[in-house]
Formats: C-alpha cells, sequence, structure tokens
C-alpha cells in the first residue's frame, strides 16, 4: 500500500513509485500501462501547510518567548550599568556648576589662585602679595565706578593667548602697584573663562593679553552762546596696557608712573567734582526718601487715628442700640422664675461688685457687652436705629473689649474662649458665679 504523497515529503522519500495493477488509471495520463511505472505526482500542498504551520509556530516562540526574554535582559543589564555607574564612577559624572551659578566672590578667589600658580618663583620669591582684587563681579565694581566715582582697574588674561606676561607679572606684584589702590581706586580681574570677562574684552575690543585697563568717569567742556558747558558724565577708559605692545626695556616702576599714575593725576581734579556731586545727589535722594517716608508713615498714622476714631463711635452707638436689652437684669426675677436666670457677680479693678441676673438661654459674649456698657456708663442710654437699620450697620461688626473676666475658681478659666457658648451651657456662672473685670 502506498504511503500518502505529503508523509512521504515529510519522511525524505523522493523518485517515482510503482502503481499495482488493481488500481484505477491516472487521471493525468493516458500513456501508461497497467503494472508500468509512472512519473510521481508533485503535490507542494501539504508540504506547504506544515512550512506554514512551523512559521507561525516559530513566529508565536518569538513574539511570547524570545521577545520578553531580550528585553528583560536589556532592562537588567542596564539597571546593573546604572548601579555600577553610581557605586564606582559618582565622582568622575559629576559635571562642574555652570560657570554663571559659580559666585561671585569664588571666581575672583579661583583667578587669584590661578595668577599665583602662574608666577615664576623667582617673582614670588620677591614679590609676595597681589593686588587687593574687588570681590565681586564686574557688574558690582562698574556699578562702584559710575555710582562713587572710583577709579576702576580691570586685569584681563587669557592662558591660551598671551605674550609679555612676564612684565605684566612685575607690574601687577609691585609694591608700587599695590599702594596705588585705596578707597577711591579698586580693581577687578577674571580671566576669559569668566563670560563677563569675555564679555568686557569683547566691548573694549581686546586682542592682545594680559591686559590692562582704567576705567572713570569723565566729562568734556564745550563753548556755546551762554558760556562754558560741561558734557554728561560718561565712563571712559584713561589707560591701558597689553600684551604685545609692552616694551621689554621698560620696567614695572616706569610703566605704572607713565601709564597710570600719570593718567590718574589727570582726571583726578574734575573726577574729585564728579563725586561730589555724586554725593551730593546720593543725600538728596536719601532726603527725598526719608521725606517720602515720613509723609507716608504720617497718612498712615492719621488713617489709623480716623479708623479708631470711626470704630469708637460705632462701639458707642451699638452699645447704645444694645443697651435698652440689658436695663432691668440688675433686678432679682420672680422665685418661680429663678431657673431661667444665670446669678453672676462681676467684680471690678476698684473692688466694687454688681451682682446681675441673666436669663440663660443668652450667651457669655452678652456678658462682655453688658460690662462694656457699665464702663462706658451707657446703661440708661437708647438709640432711634430701627432692627433692620441696626443688622444692616452692625452687619459683621463686633466690639474690642479692652478687658477680661476670669472666673477665680481653679484653675482660673478666662472667659474669652468661651463667648459663643450658651450660659446654660457654662458651669462656671450657671446657675450662679463669680467673674472678675480686669483691665488689658
Amino acid at each position: 500500500m502506498a504511503l500518502p504523497s505529503w508523509l512521504e515529503s515529510i519522511l525524505g522519500r523522493n523518485g517515482y513509485q510503482r502503481t499495482d495493477a488493481n488500481e484505477p488509471p491516472n487521471n493525468h495520463t493516458n500513456n501508461n500501462m497497467p503494472g508500468a511505472y509512472q512519473e510521481e505526482q508533485t503535490n507542494t500542498q501539504p508540504s506547504t501547510t506544515v512550512r506554514e504551520s512551523l512559521k507561525k509556530i516559530s513566529a508565536y516562540v518569538n513574539v511570547i518567548v524570545a521577545k520578553p526574554l531580550i528585553i528583560t535582559l536589556l532592562l537588567i543589564f542596564q539597571l546593573l550599568s546604572a548601579v555600577i555607574n553610581i557605586l564606582y564612577f559618582r565622582d568622575l559624572n559629576t559635571s562642574p556648576p555652570p560657570e554663571e551659578m559659580i559666585d561671585p566672590i569664588d571666581k575672583v578667589n579661583k583667578f587669584v589662585r590661578d595668577l599665583e600658580d602662574g608666577m615664576e618663583p623667582s617673582i614670588t620669591q620677591n614679590l609676595n602679595q597681589l593686588p587687593p582684587f574687588f570681590e565681586g563681579s564686574y557688574t558690582q565694581a562698574l556699578y562702584m565706578a559710575t555710582q562713587r566715582g572710583k577709579i576702576l582697574f580691570v586685569y584681563l588674561t587669557n592662558p591660551q593667548n598671551e605674550s609679555a606676561s612676564f612684565i605684566f607679572n612685575e607690574i601687577i606684584m609691585s609694591q608700587e602697584f599695590i599702594r596705588i589702590f585705596n578707597k577711591d581706586i579698586i580693581i577687578w580681574g577674571g580671566d576669559l573663562k569668566n563670560p563677563e570677562a569675555y564679555q568686557l574684552a569683547n566691548s573694549l575690543n581686546v586682542t592682545k593679553f594680559p591686559f590692562l585697563g582704567v576705567l572713570c568717569l569723565t566729562r568734556g567742556t564745550k563753548m556755546t552762546p551762554e558760556g562754558p558747558k560741561k558734557d554728561p558724565v560718561k565712563i571712559s577708559m584713561i589707560a591701558k596696557l597689553q600684551g604685545g605692545k609692552v616694551n621689554s626695556l621698560d620696567d614695572a616702576s616706569t610703566i605704572i608712573r607713565n601709564k597710570f599714575l600719570r593718567k590718574i593725576g589727570k582726571y583726578e581734579p574734575e573726577l574729585n567734582l564728579i563725586r561730589q556731586e555724586l554725593q551730593d545727589r546720593y543725600m538728596t535722594e536719601v532726603l527725598r526718601k526719608q521725606q517720602e517716608y515720613n509723609y507716608m508713615a504720617s497718612m498712615q498714622q492719621d488713617m489709623i487715628k480716623k479708623n479708631e476714631k470711626k470704630k469708637r463711635a460705632l462701639t458707642k452707638e451699638y452699645l447704645k442700640y444694645k443697651a435698652p436689652l440689658y436695663k432691668n437684669l440688675t433686678n432679682p426675677p420672680p422665685k418661680e422664675e429663678a431657673k431661667e436666670y444665670a446669678r453672676i457677680v462681676l467684680k471690678f479693678p476698684d473692688s466694687s461688685r454688681v451682682t446681675v441676673y441673666f436669663p440663660k438661654h443668652l450667651k457669655v459674649r452678652d456678658v462682655f457687652t453688658f460690662v462694656e456698657i457699665l464702663r462706658q456708663n451707657l446703661v440708661d442710654s437708647t438709640s432711634n436705629l430701627t432692627e433692620s437699620e441696626a443688622t444692616n450697620k452692625f452687619k459683621n461688626f463686633e466690639v474690642e473689649f479692652k478687658f477680661t473676666l476670669t472666673s477665680p475658681l481653679p484653675p482660673r478659666t478666662d472667659m474669652a474662649s468661651k463667648k459663643d457658648e450658651e450660659i446654660e451651657q457654662n458651669d462656671l456662672i450657671y446657675p450662679n458665679g463669680l467673674l472678675l473685670v480686669e483691665d488689658v
């Protein structure tokens, strides 16, 4: 019996098969005789079905098993990499803060340290001091120069593009140069890694480094039909020295005298006048602000007094409106109604006593109001306000009591915290109680 063609394809049997004489003839050909060999029928449909099934199974295995396994391994490796990076390479991955986030004083200190590190030993042995560099940003130093009339030296360096630095080191470490600086002359320094120094170098068109410049307030004078007239004050560079333009034959003292001291002496008289004008302007501004402050304080005091006066008048009107409600509280109630009242003795600072009978449904706040009426002698007062007018006028109004009501029973209890309680709910005053009236 012949095997099915698709099974033979799986088992690897190829070629031809013998046809039995009793089997019906093949419909595909009419030339085969009974008992003869016939060409094998090519049936690819079952084999193709198996291959497609295997592909589907492979795809399912890939989606369900392989891909999740690969993703899981990748996540594990990334996690291990992050842990190792944190444990062993934390310091290497710590990036320095941005330049603009560094404190200006730290920048100055770093600049000074770099200067000292770059000095030659022969110089540092003889000259062991640097100028008193301004501890702050260039913006702050410029403010001092423009608003206080100070002379501002700026020292800019660029380690990648410097020439004639030897003579510069002798200049800035010279005692003659250091003695220049006082309360009216300051120096600021920075290298081009500092954004402020970089911007300053661009604004001053500095191309050679190191650079040493002097800035101060200046103004010119021009003739007009009305006479000489001075120009507005402006910040100007009056002297500068930069790398590549230093005569190596000149010593540091000569350069300091010719380049800086002579220029400072030339502009100093006019600068003294500018300083005086700035000081006068500053004092005028301080005086003006002081006057404004005093005026505002006076206005505030007047407003406070006006509000207090208005509040006192409103309080008095409120007490007059309430006075009739408490007019007969000093009379004892009938015996059959005694349980409906609380008998309260009020002791005043002058040792006088007043016995009052309050209906038990009233609140402790009514006791405070009655005491205030007694203090202002308004017991017999009346008011012309109707109930609706009083409701609108005294809406959200509360009397500010400048006394305390205290129960002497231990522990002493301040009744201020119990203003919203009904009298019958407070056993310190119902059915009987004693309250001490004390001024605040």
